[in-house]
Order: structure tokens, then C-alpha cells, then sequence
């Protein structure tokens, strides 16, 4: 496990941010061609690519990128299927619940598992299906469109359950990857800042800013996340045939610009929550990074608009 001390991060950035910023975003992308020259070799054998990951990875960012190195570096066509797209409508019989008695949004039978399977099978004998289409607004399958895997091209299907073999099935013709945050900080005193608390950051900006969530809402809702991470995704991690690490060294940083007056104005209603106070003093610890820095390619871009 990789740690990178606080200290050292305030130093670099105020020696040169902007060194920061293009070292971190090159040791992700140093991954993905990794990746793609892997798939590219096997695009004959393993024509499905399943990536999986805890909420706030960055799955969507990094299926997208993937396909665009695909076409750029490898003349590889590929097309994004995002495993939301297969979630069964609120109303339907038997959804899963929690121990509150609320919908497990996190569990993997809120997923059409039969309709999924079937599909993907499809995708291997390159025939085409009607695909469905989940509006989150109304949290109800809203319709279909057509959909076909051409000979030699590739399909990305992403989603936190894609490494379970009781949603994707068990086959021989996918390559399997984990992505997530990896990297720990580290402060002088040497508390530790965890990989899922970053995660949340990125859920805090992202819902804060998009979605019209407040605070108190997304870190309640974050256990349920943590929860469902620990039962339904971490099981499945070790069929990965690829683990990306998606830290970026100078994101909480960033992450500060955005976050850090709304959470001390929220200290009253928050402060008996571990998350929160461990994330203030994290912020407390590192100077900011300008959101100007983040190109416009960014993964970051992902959490942050």
C-alpha cells in the first residue's frame, strides 16, 4: 500500500503545483495503456472488458478513457455499457431491502440478472438486443434501444457488481478490472487518511454540486454505501485480472477549495461523525490546490464539473 506524508505534499505544492498535477495525472494514464495494450492483444479472445469498483472510483471516468486510448493508440473500436442501465425499477416485486426496510440499492439484485446474462452473451456472438435504458429521475426502466458488438470491436460494461459472477456470469471471453482508490496520506503524526474517506470526498463534491444533496445526506447515505462495498464489491475484487489505483496525489487538495467552508459551517449538525472530523483535519493539514490546475480531461473533472 502506497502512503504519501502531508509535509511533503504542501512542499511540492507550493514549490510547483503544476508538476503536481501532470505527475499524478501520468501515473494514471500509465496505467491505462497498461490496460489497453493488454485488451488490444486479446480483443479476439476476450472481446468484454468488466470494471468494477466502490462508489466514487471513478468507473465512468475510466471506462471512457479506456475507449478513447482504444481508438486513439490501438485503432480498437469499443463502445460503454454502464451496468446502471440494467437496474430493475423501484416498484418491481421482491427488490432487496436493507435493515432499515428501504430498497439495498446496494445490492446486487436490484439488477435484471436474467435480462444482464443474457445480454452479454449476445455481446460475445455479436447479435443484437435491445438495450434498456434506467431514468434515475423517475427510478423506473424508461425504454430500449438497439444494440450490436461488431466482429473485432470491444465492449466496456462498468458497474460496481461487474466482477460478480452472479450478475456478469461466469465466462472466458472478459477481462476483469478493479478500480479504486489504492493510496493512503499520511500526516506527521502519522494518522491516516483511508482511500474510502477520499472516495467520499469525491461523492461530497460531486452530489453537493450536481445532484442538490446536502452534506448531512451524503455522509448518512455513505454508510449504507460502506456497507453494501464490504458485502456486495470486495468479495469479487480478486478475479480481477487488472487493480488501477485512481489517487490522484494532488486531488484533496483540490477537493479543499471546494469543501472546506461548507463543512466548517456544518461542524454543529456534523461533528459526532468520525468521516467528517477525520476529513477536516486532513484538510486542516494541506494547503489548497486551485480546481484551475485539473485539466480539462481529468478524472477529477468527473466529481468537480
Amino acid at each position: 500500500m502506497k502512503y504519501i506524508k502531508t509535509d511533503l505534499l504542501n512542499k511540492i505544492i507550493t514549490e510547483n503545483p503544476e508538476k503536481l498535477v501532470m505527475d499524478s495525472e501520468s501515473n494514471y494514464y500509465n496505467q491505462l495503456d497498461n490496460l489497453c495494450n493488454n485488451i488490444s492483444q486479446k480483443r479476439d479472445t476476450h472481446p468484454v472488458i468488466l470494471i468494477s469498483g466502490p462508489s466514487g472510483s471513478g468507473k465512468t471516468s475510466t471506462a471512457n478513457e479506456v475507449s478513447r486510448i482504444l481508438a486513439k493508440n490501438y485503432e480498437c473500436d469499443s463502445k460503454v455499457i454502464s451496468l446502471d442501465n440494467y437496474f430493475r425499477s423501484n416498484n418491481s416485486p421482491d427488490m432487496p431491502r436493507d435493515k432499515n426496510g428501504n430498497i439495498d440499492l446496494e445490492s446486487p439484485f436490484c439488477t435484471d440478472l436474467k435480462l444482464l446474462q443474457e445480454h452479454i452473451m449476445l455481446l460475445k456472438k455479436c447479435e443484437e438486443f435491445m438495450m434498456p435504458i434506467f431514468d434515475f429521475k423517475t427510478q423506473t426502466r424508461s425504454g430500449y434501444v438497439p444494440f450490436k458488438r461488431e466482429a473485432d470491436s470491444i465492449v466496456i460494461m462498468e458497474g460496481i457488481h461487474a466482477l460478480n459472477p452472479m450478475v456478469t456470469g461466469e465466462n472466458n471471453f472478459a477481462t476483469c478490472v478493479y478500480i479504486s482508490v489504492r493510496t493512503r496520506l499520511k500526516s506527521c503524526e502519522n494518522k491516516i487518511l483511508h482511500p474510502r474517506l477520499i472516495r467520499l470526498m469525491r461523492r461530497l463534491c460531486r452530489d453537493s454540486l450536481f445532484r442538490g444533496r446536502d452534506l448531512q445526506s451524503i455522509f448518512s447515505y455513505f454508510e449504507s454505501v460502506s456497507e453494501g462495498e464490504e458485502k456486495y464489491i470486495l468479495p469479487f475484487k480478486h478475479r480481477a485480472d487488472f487493480q488501477i489505483d485512481t489517487f490522484m496525489s494532488y486531488e484533496v487538495p483540490v477537493y479543499k477549495s471546494f469543501l472546506y467552508s461548507k463543512l466548517i459551517e456544518a461542524e454543529q449538525i456534523l461533528s459526532s461523525n468520525s468521516y467528517y472530523n477525520n476529513i477536516v483535519d486532513f484538510f486542516n493539514l494541506l494547503l489548497p490546490v486551485s480546481e484551475k490546475n485539473v485539466p480539462e480531461s481529468s478524472l477529477i473533472r468527473e466529481f468537480i464539473g
